[in-house]
């Protein structure tokens, strides 16, 4: 079900770019907030300049930028920075990724506006935590993967190069994170008529992904291993070749293995001594991984695919980017569109607001709302949030 429009009304400065803050910027907007992008004049968003294509409009601007308005402020301009301090008076929420230190400079940090605007909930997205010795780096989210671990555990059991995950997951639930502190300070906003300064940051994001595995050396000195697409802790859970094409199939416990050797043709394996448990079939993971193989052989992954839903299996189809976007887009299941002046029709897939799909706003052009925002946003009462 979705809660369409839940955050009607609520509007959003959004000081952002690049992805942790644009998404959870973009998840507010799909919420039903007015979110206005506020965008560096001439070039705007970097990834306004990211590729490919490289002709005149950004994929990957458009990817987590809708449902939004730009406007075109530069915030080193005293005047901008006026008109800007003068509009806060009407936001609910501000959500900012500078480095530290920045919004201080410009007069646009937290202490200040609180006290100015004592409803508004100020959100601050970080690489590091504030309370870090690195506290005043900047960071990426590929430094993350790296410093946490994440990046040592990722590729193939026998690759010596580092690899980083194949889409930015560290900024992406920064973002869910930094929009789940804003609906819970907007709760508290209800109770207490206050509003505050929220800190979300990568380092503790990634910290956080990094549970198991830490939590597995500290207590049992064991090395989480990098092993490709296995599971260190289950067996059978991976990729197995099968004639044509690999599938994912896995089993859980004891009972899901048992339905897998018998789907298998083989019920006779739970008995021999190396694949009884999950613990020996994790010791003995190579050999039964060939075994099954050697009977997955014998038909297409289509066959097996089907084979193993009857039975109750989690199973799947490793496919490439082309065929898992083809497939959606196929599908019948809802999508987000929008039309876009440069790029032409685009879609989305959707979020948890905006689940039964539909039209959206379009990414927007830099600079595109400038000269009607501040008469939309002027403050109910001025120099003060009151809504």
């Amino acid at each position: 079900m979705a809660f369409t429009a839940l955050f009607k009304g609520l509007r959003v400065v959004d000081f952002t770019q690049v992805l942790s803050g644009p998404f959870a910027t973009m998840l507010l907007a799909d919420a039903g907030a007015d979110v206005v992008k506020i965008e560096k004049p001439q070039t705007g968003d970097p990834t306004r300049q990211w590729g490919p294509p490289f002709d005149g409009a950004s994929l990957y601007f458009a990817a987590f930028n809708r449902g939004k308005r730009s406007v075109s402020w530069d915030l080193h301009n005293p005047k901008d920075r006026d008109r800007m301090k003068t509009l806060l008076g009407s936001a609910d929420v501000l959500v900012e990724n500078f480095r530290p230190g920045r919004m201080a400079q410009w007069g646009l940090d937290a202490d200040t506006l609180l006290a100015a605007h004592p409803r508004l909930i100020y959100c601050s997205v970080k690489g590091y935590r504030e309370d870090g010795h690195n506290a005043n780096r900047p960071a990426v989210e590929v430094l993350l993967e790296a410093e946490s671990g994440l990046m040592g555990i990722t590729g193939s059991e026998s690759g010596n190069d580092p690899v980083r995950l194949g889409v930015a997951a560290i900024d992406m639930m920064t973002g869910a994170f930094a929009v789940a502190q804003i609906a819970s300070m907007l709760y508290r906003r209800e109770k207490t008529g206050k509003g505050g300064a929220i800190t979300v940051s990568l380092e503790e994001t990634a910290d956080l992904m990094m549970t198991h595995p830490w939590l597995l050396y500290l207590k049992a000195g064991a090395i989480y291993p990098r092993s490709g697409s296995a599971h260190a802790s289950i067996a059978p859970y991976e990729a197995f070749h099968t004639q044509d094409r690999p599938i994912i199939l896995g089993a859980i416990d004891d009972t899901a293995f048992e339905r897998l050797a018998d789907t298998l043709g083989v019920p006779d394996w739970v008995d021999r001594e190396e694949w009884r448990t999950n613990e020996d079939r994790v010791l003995h993971r190579s050999a039964l991984k060939a075994a099954i193989e050697a009977k997955l052989s014998l038909h297409p992954a289509a066959y097996w695919q089907a084979l193993f839903v009857s039975r109750g299996l989690p199973v799947a189809l490793v496919n490439s980017v082309d065929q898992a976007a083809e497939a959606w887009r196929n599908s019948p299941i809802p999508k987000l569109s929008a039309y876009h002046r440069l790029l032409g029709q685009l879609t989305w897939p959707t979020s948890p607001w905006l689940s039964d799909g539909g039209a959206v706003l379009p990414p927007p052009e830099l600079g595109e709302h400038t000269q009607q925002f501040p008469a939309m946003w002027q403050p109910t009462i001025e120099g003060s949030n009151n809504r």
